[in-house]
């Protein structure tokens, strides 16, 4: 997905600054989107261009100027026509899968680390997930997205832990040796 089309999903939420933005997809998104500041920034400056949004200044007094941004009717024709043509197909990017293709290049206790740190990782975003699920003010389609990933993120872990001791054992080994 676009993170144009995703901009637009935030500031069809409330209108934010692109540090909002960020932090929505730190938090409400992070288990099925990421973006940043690098991309994000820009999007909405084309968002603008385009007039799906627009912009206007907030002065500060201890911060420097923020920029906040709102979805225009035009925007928000965009985003229900991105999300209209969007398949409804899933792809899954995983450094940490990468990582663990390739584990038999590794030592065993950079392969324990990164198995610690994984599973550290599942269960901060399961716990963020579980504190924000009963939240009211979600849509049905919102509560879907985080029951969803509450079951992926308590998956992961399962599997994690029914493979962490033959993933340990046998990581060594070179790929013709694992091959019969």
């Amino acid at each position: 997905m676009h993170v144009k089309t995703l901009c637009l999903g935030a500031l069809s939420l409330a209108d934010s600054t692109g540090y909002d933005i960020k932090k929505l997809f730190e938090s409400a998104f992070s288990h099925f989107q990421n973006a940043s500041f690098g991309s994000i920034y820009p999007s909405l400056r084309k968002l603008e261009d385009e007039g799906a949004v627009t912009c206007h200044v907030e002065p500060g007094d201890r911060h420097p100027d923020r920029k906040r941004f709102s979805i225009t009717r035009q925007g928000l024709q965009a985003l229900v026509d991105d999300l209209s043509h969007t398949p409804a197909t899933e792809l899954v990017r995983s450094d940490f899968l990468v990582m663990l293709f390739f584990a038999h290049l590794l030592p065993t206790d950079v392969v324990q680390q990164k198995l610690d740190e994984i599973e550290a990782h599942y269960r901060m975003e399961l716990d963020y997930l579980q504190s924000i699920r009963s939240d009211a003010r979600m849509t049905a389609g919102m509560r879907y997205g985080v029951e969803q990933g509450i079951a992926v993120y308590q998956a992961k872990l399962k599997h994690l832990g029914k493979h962490r001791d033959a993933l340990l054992a046998s990581h060594h080994l070179p790929p013709s040796a694992t091959q019969d």
